[in-house]
């Protein structure tokens, strides 16, 4: 790690003035599983790194650490060194990520084989090689995975509020943070899902999706899916079903990478049905104001709904 950083970490634990240091600090101490691209990576003992963070988090105290506080960030620089804040073991392997602008797609090939199609405005973190008994990535977002098989080492996506768990099979994960629901839509083999938040499970086979209601956090099951209706998205087809219209909103934003507004917030308790292949944004626009019967105007290069 670059000695700047060193010193703006020692400065923020020792009680001195450094919103840099602080910044550097949260980061990790809220995620210390992440990596930061920008810094080279080295090893060390996260065994020891999880204990000294668990300590930490019992006192509930971060900023102007002091006595025995002080004492646990001290051995924590001297069993660690400042600069695996950021890094996760050798032994586990290095964590990668990619993610997706508006507007885009991209294809990812894990290590194992594994292929991920990422959808706009998507994020997937992976190790750059798979070690242990599971073979576990983390998703924001939207992708379609096809699994490789390998009995041994099953296959984890995690979102925010379910975990997916396959031997090898192909399948769409919907998990936007500015959806109310996040859904698992099976086009092969045998899938395991678990709310994270009520430890809710259900298995899902082809031709059937599982959908967790944010609002209520119970999951739904749902059979006879249209197989070739699962991830039209790869197709440029985007498909609402009694969507919200923020949640329409958003969607075509990230999809063509635009910027649409609602003026008229009475609008968004309504919900759309509706299926757009292929089409230029003005015309989605034009067709989701006929459908809500609203008006839009375009000022600066913004959409704007009324």
């Amino acid at each position: 790690m670059p000695e700047k950083l060193h010193r703006d970490i020692k400065l923020f634990l020792e009680g001195k003035p450094d919103p840099k240091g602080e910044e550097l600090w949260n980061n990790w101490y809220n995620h210390p599983e992440e990596i930061l691209d920008s810094i080279e990576i080295i090893k060390s003992d996260r065994s020891k790194l999880n204990k000294e963070i668990r300590q930490i988090k019992k006192t509930n105290k971060v900023i102007f650490l002091q006595n025995k506080n002080w004492a646990i960030a001290a051995s924590l620089l001297i069993l660690m060194g400042l600069s695996c804040f950021f890094y996760l073991s050798a032994e586990e392997g290095i964590t990668k990520q990619y993610a997706t602008k508006s507007g885009e797609h991209a294809k990812v090939i894990l290590s194992d084989g594994t292929q991920i199609w990422l959808n706009a405005g998507s994020r997937i973190k992976y190790p750059a090689e798979f070690k242990g008994d599971t073979r576990e990535v983390y998703l924001t977002g939207e992708a379609f995975f096809d699994v490789a098989k390998d009995k041994k080492h099953p296959f984890i996506i995690h979102t925010d509020k379910m975990d997916t768990k396959v031997l090898g099979t192909s399948f769409n994960v919907q998990a936007y943070p500015d959806h109310a629901t996040q859904e698992v839509s099976v086009l092969t083999g045998r899938v395991n899902v678990k709310s994270t938040v009520t430890e809710e499970n259900v298995y899902v086979t082809p031709g059937q999706k599982v959908v967790f209601k944010s609002q209520s956090n119970k999951m739904q099951a749902f059979t006879d899916i249209p197989m070739n209706s699962i991830s039209l998205w790869r197709k440029n087809i985007i498909v609402f079903e009694d969507a919200p219209l923020p949640e329409v909103i958003a969607t075509i934003n990230r999809n063509y990478n635009v910027t649409i507004e609602i003026g008229n917030k009475n609008l968004n308790n309504l919900k759309i049905s509706a299926y757009f292949k292929e089409l230029p944004v003005d015309q989605v626009v034009a067709l989701v104001c006929n459908i809500i019967n609203a008006n839009y105007k375009q000022e600066s290069g913004i959409y704007i709904i009324k």
